[in-house]
């Protein structure tokens, strides 16, 4: 038994009438007739039909297509037009609304029941067509997101128009390496969710100081925290932003510690080099970076003092001018040979370096660094 409600729009009362008799032989539910567009838009909207049969021609020379345009856009109510107009001009403007149905007068129940039946089924389906598509843009837009979070644009873009990612060599790229000193024995002390409260707290904060010098973070490792400057997008300035973000990294830290009842403290390396960047994996892909400056990258933060900011002699000879640097020490790294080494300041535990070796950075990038 069909429960569907039904608003008529016809001009002369007549003809209403029997219309409304003929749904409900046909066992539709009539909500009502109109003879003007003003009224059968009001009612549309009061009593939001399942579907909207229309005269294209309404009383006081009202348009039913005018009025169907309006219900469309308004009420995403079906219309189909049950008129005896039926000229190329007419239909031309009638396809305008885009109508569920056309049906001539005079008509007959079945046509006028076929008619309603293919219109209710194909708004349905438009329906659940644009619901559909929503859920699609949603679940788009949550991976893109998603993507976001694990590549950089440049590899996303990439991934999107070719499906793989073309390994990269990077000439002149920075790299900092972070990591906690004692984190097994503080992390102990923590309840698991705790610890992880902790971590992300540190590591959000990285993160905001690493955007604001558009720096590219690789990955973090357990508690060891890695940034490229220079890549995926060449940078002339990568050198002196990874420095910057390494000393406001350090002094957030400090900051936090000194409100905190765990004392973080971390080694802070640098390296400027070379790398060669890709994607690996085929079922979880991880976007990362290979090279022997890499590793003499991961070698400064091994080496470095607690709480300071060592740089190789590289990435000195890349920063010397913008920041006063305090000669650390020389050692050797397997298969690299003898590395000197360079404390920035960390602004932190500053008795250990003299006065006048203290670092002063400046508080505006440099135009370009010779690298």
């Amino acid at each position: 038994m069909k429960n569907n409600n039904i608003l008529i729009a016809e001009d002369e009362k007549i003809i209403a009438l029997d219309i409304e008799g003929t749904l409900r032989a046909l066992g539709y539910n009539c909500l009502g007739a109109a003879r003007t567009k003003d009224e059968i838009i009001e009612l549309a909207g009061s009593l939001k039909p399942d579907l909207v049969l229309m005269d294209i021609m309404l009383a006081n020379g009202s348009s039913g297509i005018e009025a169907a345009n309006v219900i469309k856009q308004e009420y995403d109510i079906p219309v189909v037009y049950l008129t005896a107009l039926a000229d190329n001009e007419t239909l031309k403007k009638a396809k305008v609304t885009d109508p569920f149905g056309y049906v001539l007068k005079p008509f007959d129940s079945k046509t006028l029941n076929t008619a309603i039946e293919m219109a209710l089924y194909k708004h349905t389906v438009s329906i659940k067509l644009r619901e559909r598509t929503q859920e699609l843009e949603e679940e788009k837009i949550k991976t893109d997101n998603l993507l976001r979070i694990i590549y950089p644009e440049p590899v996303i873009k990439e991934l999107k128009e070719t499906g793989a990612i073309e390994p990269r060599e990077y000439k002149n790229v920075t790299l900092l390496f972070t990591d906690f000193q004692d984190f097994t024995s503080l992390s102990s002390l923590m309840h698991p969710n705790q610890l992880v409260d902790e971590l992300n707290d540190i590591f959000k904060n990285f993160d905001a100081i690493i955007n604001q010098y558009s720096l590219e973070k690789l990955k973090t490792v357990g508690d060891s925290y890695i940034v490229a400057g220079g890549l995926p997008l060449p940078d002339e300035q990568h050198a002196w932003k990874i420095v910057n973000a390494a000393i406001e990294m350090q002094k957030f830290l400090m900051e936090r510690n000194s409100n905190s009842n765990y004392k973080w403290k971390m080694r802070t390396g640098i390296h400027s080099g070379s790398v060669i960047s890709g994607v690996v994996g085929k079922t979880k892909f991880v976007y990362d970076i290979w090279g022997n400056d890499v590793n003499i990258a991961s070698f400064m933060e091994r080496s470095c003092l607690v709480g300071k900011v060592n740089i190789s002699e590289s990435t000195y000879n890349l920063v010397k001018d913008h920041f006063k640097c305090h000669f650390f020490k020389e050692d050797i790294l397997p298969y690299e040979g003898r590395i000197k080494m360079y404390l920035t300041d960390s602004l932190q535990d500053k008795s250990s370096i003299d006065n006048d070796t203290d670092v002063i950075y400046s508080s505006t990038a440099p135009n370009s660094l010779n690298n």
